[in-house]
C-alpha cells in the first residue's frame, strides 16, 4: 500500500504544478457539423485540441462546448466513417465563439475518440497502439441478433467462435491467440467504464454448454464497441487485460425533439444439416460380429443386405423441428441541450429447433447525460436484464438427442431408431436457467479550470441466476443414470457481482507554443464477488417438483470466491504541434489472490504516434493523402485463481473414543484439486510490442492499416507435482511457463463509390497469429488437455498450446481393390506387403494446432437511390485442426457408418481408422479423424428497402425501412463433420479453456429474418 500511495502521490505533484501557473478566464464554442450535402451530422464528436473541452453533436448537428480556456485554440469535429477537420478559433473571456465544420466521407478512422482505462476519451491519433472499433450504425442489426455476432469478422485479430446452434449458448472469443496454459483466455469486458460478466462458466447442471452472458446486452441498445488487443493496448488495466479487453459503450441521447424507434422481427430458424443414417449389416454366422468392410478384405464374409435408418431425417421420429425467434424494440431518445436521455426496451423469445430448447428475454435500458453547470457533466446508465433458458441434453451427453440419434439402430422399429433412450423419454430432461443482470454506473467529468478535468466512475454489474434440473419420477426408464427412474432435482443459486471504481485526474498545458503536456493521474478499485449454493436430491415423490419432495441421496454445498484489486496509475503524454505524440505510463497493482511474498506488482507501457502526412516536408500528392507511424509496448496481467497462493483446509470428521468428532484437515480436491499453497505465487505477466502504421490514399477514400505484434506471457501458472514425502498434497501451482504469440493485422477500407444516388463501401480485413509454448519449467510433463481420450490434446514446449498429438497412421491400399487389410500386420508382415496395408507409428506425432493461424472478413454495403441497400459479410478461418470425434465414435468405435458397411462408399481414411482403433492400436488412436477445419462463411446477407422520408410522413413517421437478412447461409470446407467450428466442450475455461473437438453438438443454424424499423 505505501508503494500504491507514493505512485499517487507523485502523478498528483505532477498534475499539480500547472494550477498555480495557469488559471485563466473562459468562453464558449458553439457550431454546426454537416456533411458534403449539407446534412446535419448527429453524434459527431468536436474536440478541444491538446485540452479537455469536447461534446457531441445533437440531431441538428449544433454542439456547444463551454469552459473553454481564452486564446486562440484548435478545434477539431470527427464522426466514424467521416474525415477529421480541425480550424483554428479565437475565444474571448465570457463571450461565444462559432466554428461550423463540413466532413466528407473517409475510410480513414485516425481521428475518433476512444476511451481509456480512467474513463475518460482520447483521440485515436494520440495512441501508439491499434484499437479495433465497431460502429453499431454500419451494421445491419437484421444479420446480427446478438453482441457476440456483432463481433464476428468485424476487427482482425479477434476470434469469435460459433461452436453451437443451441439458443442462448455461448461462442468463444479470443484476441491475437491465447496466453495462458491454466487461466481463462477470454478478454475482460468493460460496459459503460465497469467491469462486467463475460462467461460464468458452464450452467452447473448435467449439459456441456454454457449460457452467453455476453448476450445479455441487446446490440440495439450498443453506441460502439472498442477492443484492446493485448498488453501494449491495456496495460492501464493492469491485473486483469493480458488477454485483451473489450469496451461496450451504450447509447446516450442527441439533443433536439424525441426521435422514437420501432423496430419488430421475425426469423425462422432451420437446421439444414443432412445427418447420416445408421448401417448394419447380416450377420455371418463364422463371425461374433456383423460383416463389415474390414472382413470383406480380409475374405472372411461377404456382405448380402444392408440396412440403414436416420431417425434424426425421417419426419416420423426426428426431435428436430423448424424453430422461430422473435423481438420486439422501442427506445425514444432527445433532449435539451443541458440534458439528453436515451431509454429502451425490448422482449424476444427464441424456439430452438429442438423443443426443449427455448430463450425468452425482456431487458430494459435508461441512460440520462446532465450538465448542471458548464464545469460539470454527469451520466448515469443503467440496464436490467431478465433471461429465461432451456437447454437440450447434448454434447457429451448419453442421454442427449444428437448422440441417440447418431448412434441409433438401422431398424427403425428399434426404439424408434434411438441409441438406449426414446425420444420421448430425453423431452422428460429439464435443464435450464434464470437470470437477472443489473449493469449501472455513474460518471462525473468535472472541469474546474480550462486545463484540468477529473472524472470518476463507479459502477456495479451483478448476474444472480438460478441454474436448475428437473426429472420427474415414473418418466424415464432408458436412460443411462439409474436414477431417472424414481425423478430427481437439482437447484443452484448463483449470485456474481463485479464493483467498479475509477476516479483520474487529467492536467493539459502548453510548455510552449508547439509542445502540450497532458498528465494524468487515478486510482481504480476492481471486487469480483461469486457465490452459490447448490442443492441435489432423487427420489421425487410423484407430483412435485422442487426439493422438498426428494427422499435421499442429498447433496449441498456452499462457494465463495472473493477477489480485490486496487491500482493506482501515472500518464505522462507530450504532444509537439499536435503532429507527434509520446505517451509513458505505470500502473500499480495489488491483488488480494497475489502470494504474501508478491505484494505491488507494476505496468509500465510506452508508445509513440506520429502523422507523418501533417508534416511540412511531407510530399503533397494526390495519391497518398494521410500517413500515420505507431508504436508501442506494454505490459498487463492475469491474476491467479483466488486462494492458488494459500493453504487451505477441508472439514473432516474423526472418531476418537468412539464417536465422531470435527477436524480439518489438508483438502485434496475443489476447485484447485489440492490445498498446497504457494506465497510466492504472483501473477502470468504478458509484454507485447506493437508496431503498425495507418495511411489514406486517393484523398482518403481507401485506408489501409497494418499492425505487426509480438506477445510473450511468462510467468505462465502450472501444476508441479510435490514428492509425496512432504506430507502434503500431490501438486501445487508454481509461476514457470512462457507463452509467445506473433502476427500480423491488416484492414482495408475502401469507399468505392459516394455518388447522390449510390454508395458503395468494402472493407477487407486479416490476420495471422503462431501460438508457441516456449517453456514449461524444467521436470515438467506434457499437460493433457481434458477432452476425448485425455491424450489427443496437450502443452507441450515448442508447439502450439493445445496441440493434437497422436501416433502417425499410414494407409495405402497396395492391392487397388479399394479395401484395406491388417490381419497380416499382427502376424509380422511389414507395411506395404501383401495383407498390410495399415500402420500405426511407435511415438506420438504433432498434428496441429486447434487455434486458426489466419482469419480473414470481407464485408461490403451499397446503397442505390437511398431507397435500397444491399449488406454481406463473409468470413474465413484457417491453419488449424479439429478433431472429428462424431465421426471417430460412429466409424471406428460404434461402427456404424456407411463406410463400414458399403465396400463401394468405403473411404479408405475411414477404413484405416477403424483398423487402427479396432486392431493395430486398441482404444487409443484418432489419428486419420483429426481434420484440417480451413472454412469460409456466409455469414451475413441483407437487402434493405427504405420508404422516402416525404412518403413516411403520410403515416406519421419520419423513416420507414424493411429488411430481410439471413445468416449462416453457406459454409465451403473440406472438413467433414457437421461445422469446423463445433465443440463439443462448449466454453469450459479449465485448462485454459483449449478443449475442442465435435461431439454430438448442435450445429449452427440458419437463420432467415425480417424486420421493420420506423422511426417516429
Amino acid at each position: 500500500m505505501k508503494k500504491l500511495g507514493w505512485l499517487l502521490a507523485v502523478g498528483l505533484a505532477i498534475a499539480a504544478v500547472p494550477g498555480q501557473l495557469l488559471a485563466q478566464a473562459t468562453g464558449a464554442i458553439t457550431g454546426r457539423v454537416t456533411d458534403s450535402q449539407q446534412q446535419p451530422i448527429a453524434g459527431a464528436q468536436v474536440i478541444v485540441v491538446n485540452g479537455p473541452s469536447r461534446t457531441v453533436t445533437g440531431q441538428d448537428g449544433s454542439y456547444r462546448i463551454p469552459g473553454v480556456r481564452a486564446g486562440s485554440v484548435q478545434v477539431s469535429a470527427t464522426r466514424i466513417g467521416y474525415d477529421t477537420r480541425v480550424q483554428a478559433v479565437t475565444v474571448a473571456a465570457g463571450a461565444t465563439a462559432t466554428a461550423d465544420f463540413t466532413l466528407s466521407s473517409s475510410a480513414l478512422e485516425i481521428g475518433g475518440l476512444v476511451v481509456t482505462a480512467s474513463g475518460r476519451e482520447q483521440r485515436q491519433r494520440e495512441l501508439g497502439n491499434a484499437i479495433g472499433t465497431i460502429s453499431t450504425q454500419d451494421v445491419e442489426m437484421a444479420s446480427v441478433p446478438t453482441t457476440t455476432n456483432l463481433l464476428q469478422g468485424r476487427s482482425p485479430g479477434v476470434s469469435v467462435s460459433q461452436y453451437s446452434g443451441t439458443a442462448g449458448a455461448a461462442q468463444r472469443i479470443r484476441i491475437r491467440g491465447a496466453n495462458s496454459v491454466s487461466l481463462s483466455n477470454e478478454p475482460l469486458l468493460v460496459i459503460d467504464g465497469v467491469r462486467a460478466t463475460l462467461t460464468d462458466g458452464f450452467t452447473n447442471i448435467a449439459t456441456w454448454q454454457s449460457p452467453s452472458r455476453l448476450n445479455d446486452i441487446n446490440p440495439e441498445d450498443i453506441e460502439n464497441v472498442e477492443i484492446l488487443k493485448g498488453p501494449a493496448a491495456a496495460a492501464l488495466y493492469g491485473t486483469a487485460a493480458a488477454n485483451g479487453v473489450i469496451q461496450i459503450t451504450t447509447k446516450r441521447g442527441r439533443a433536439g425533439r424525441p426521435r422514437w424507434n420501432l423496430n419488430v422481427e421475425r426469423s425462422e430458424i432451420r437446421d439444414v444439416t443432412e445427418y447420416p443414417a445408421s448401417f448394419s449389416a447380416d450377420r455371418v454366422a463364422a463371425l461374433s460380429d456383423q460383416c463389415r468392410t474390414f472382413y470383406v478384405a480380409e475374405g472372411l464374409c461377404t456382405i448380402t443386405g444392408i440396412k440403414s435408418f436416420s431417425p434424426l431425417e425421417d419426419p416420423s421420429t426426428t426431435v428436430l423441428r423448424d424453430g422461430f425467434r422473435n423481438q420486439y424494440g422501442l427506445s425514444v431518445s432527445g433532449g435539451s441541450e443541458s440534458t439528453t436521455y436515451y431509454v429502451a426496451g425490448e422482449v424476444q423469445d427464441e424456439q430452438g429447433v429442438i423443443d426443449l430448447n427455448t430463450l425468452d428475454q425482456a431487458g430494459f435500458r435508461a441512460n440520462l447525460t446532465t450538465r448542471p453547470t458548464d464545469k460539470l457533466n454527469l451520466s448515469v446508465k443503467t440496464g436490467y436484464v431478465n433471461t429465461g433458458m432451456k437447454f437440450p441434453d447434448n454434447d457429451n451427453s448419453l442421454n442427449g438427442f444428437m448422440l441417440n440419434g447418431l448412434l441409433g439402430s438401422s431398424d427403425s422399429t428399434v426404439n424408434q431408431g434411438y441409441y438406449a433412450v426414446p425420444p420421448d423419454e430425453m423431452m422428460e430432461f429439464n435443464y435450464g436457467q434464470e437470470s437477472n443482470r443489473v449493469t449501472g454506473s455513474v460518471n462525473a467529468d468535472f472541469r474546474p479550470l480550462g486545463w484540468l478535468s477529473l472524472v470518476a466512475t463507479g459502477g456495479l454489474d451483478q448476474v444472480n441466476r438460478h441454474d436448475y434440473e428437473l426429472v420427474e419420477p415414473n418418466r424415464v426408464f432408458n436412460s443411462f443414470s439409474s436414477n431417472a427412474p424414481f425423478g430427481w432435482r437439482r437447484s443452484n443459486r448463483v449470485q456474481v457481482s463485479n464493483f467498479t471504481g475509477t476516479v483520474d485526474g487529467t492536467a493539459t498545458f502548453p510548455l510552449m507554443a508547439s509542445l502540450t503536456s497532458t498528465t494524468s493521474v487515478g486510482t481504480q478499485y476492481h471486487r469480483e464477488l461469486y457465490r452459490d449454493n447448490r442443492a441435489y436430491g432423487v427420489g421425487l415423490a410423484p407430483g412435485t417438483k422442487s426439493l422438498q419432495g426428494t427422499s435421499r441421496l442429498f447433496a449441498v454445498s456452499e462457494n465463495t470466491t472473493d477477489n480485490i484489486t486496487l491500482g493506482a496509475y501515472v500518464q505522462q503524454q507530450f504532444a509537439w504541434n499536435d503532429r507527434l505524440y509520446l505517451t509513458a505510463a505505470v500502473r500499480g497493482d495489488e491483488n488480494s489472490a497475489f502470494g504474501d511474498e508478491t505484494g505491488f506488482i507494476t505496468y509500465p507501457s510506452v508508445s509513440a504516434s506520429w502523422v507523418v502526412s501533417e508534416e511540412p516536408f511531407f510530399p503533397q500528392v494526390d495519391f497518398l493523402s494521410n500517413l500515420r507511424l505507431r508504436a508501442a509496448y506494454g505490459r498487463s496481467g492475469l491474476r491467479p485463481s483466488f486462494r492458488d497462493a494459500i493453504t487451505y483446509f477441508a472439514p473432516v470428521s474423526v472418531r476418537v473414543g468412539g464417536s465422531e468428532i470435527p477436524a480439518v484437515a489438508l483438502a485434496t480436491g475443489g476447485t484447485n484439486s489440492g490445498g498446497t499453497g504457494n506465497a510466492t505465487l504472483r501473477p502470468e505477466i504478458a509484454s507485447e510490442i506493437e508496431l503498425g502504421f495507418e495511411s489514406g490514399f486517393l484523398e482518403d477514400r481507401l485506408g489501409l492499416e497494418l499492425t505487426y505484434y509480438n506477445k510473450t506471457s511468462k510467468d505462465a501458472l502450472v501444476r508441479v507435482p510435490i514428492p509425496s514425502s512432504f506430507g502434503l498434497t500431490t501438486n501445487r501451482f508454481e509461476n514457470i511457463g512462457e507463452v509467445r504469440n506473433s502476427g500480423l493485422e491488416a484492414s482495408l477500407n475502401a469507399n468505392v463509390l459516394d455518388r447522390p444516388n449510390f454508395q458503395w463501401d468494402l472493407t477487407l480485413t486479416g490476420s495471422t497469429n503462431k501460438n508457441e509454448l516456449l517453456t514449461l519449467g524444467e521436470g515438467i510433463d506434457p499437460i493433457y488437455v481434458t477432452g476425448p481420450g485425455r491424450t489427443t490434446q496437450r502443452h507441450l514446449p515448442g508447439y502450439s498450446l493445445g496441440g493434437y498429438w497422436q501416433r502417425k497412421v499410414q494407409y495405402q491400399d497396395f492391392s487397388g481393390d479399394g479395401l484395406l487389410q491388417a490381419l497380416a500386420c499382427l502376424d509380422g508382415v511389414e507395411y506395404g506387403q501383401a495383407g498390410c496395408e495399415v500402420m500405426v507409428g511407435d511415438s506420438l506425432e504433432y498434428i496441429g494446432t486447434p487455434l486458426p493461424t489466419r482469419e480473414a472478413s470481407f464485408t461490403t454495403n451499397f446503397t442505390l437511390f437511398n431507397l435500397v441497400k444491399v449488406s454481406g459479410l463473409l468470413d474465413y478461418k484457417g491453419g488449424h485442426k479439429q478433431l472429428n470425434f462424431t465421426r471417430f465414435d460412429r466409424c471406428a468405435w460404434e461402427a456404424l457408418c456407411e463406410s463400414v458397411f458399403r465396400p463401394e462408399a468405403a473411404s479408405l481414411r475411414d477404413q484405416a481408422g477403424f483398423i487402427a482403433y479396432n486392431y493395430l492400436e486398441p482404444n487409443v488412436n484418432t489419428y486419420v479423424f483429426h481434420e484440417d477445419a480451413d472454412f469460409v462463411k456466409l455469414r451475413e446477407l441483407s437487402v434493405s428497402l427504405m420508404l422516402p422520408e416525404r412518403f413516411a410522413q403520410r403515416f406519421g413517421g419520419s423513416g420507414l425501412r424493411l429488411t430481410v437478412s439471413g445468416r449462416n447461409l453457406k459454409t465451403w470446407t473440406d472438413y467433414t463433420g457437421f461445422d469446423p467450428e463445433l465443440n463439443g466442450y462448449g466454453i469450459f475455461s479449465g485448462n485454459g479453456g483449449f478443449s475442442n473437438y465435435e461431439y454430438y453438438t448442435q450445429p449452427p443454424l440458419r437463420y432467415y429474418t425480417a424486420r421493420l424499423d420506423v422511426n417516429f
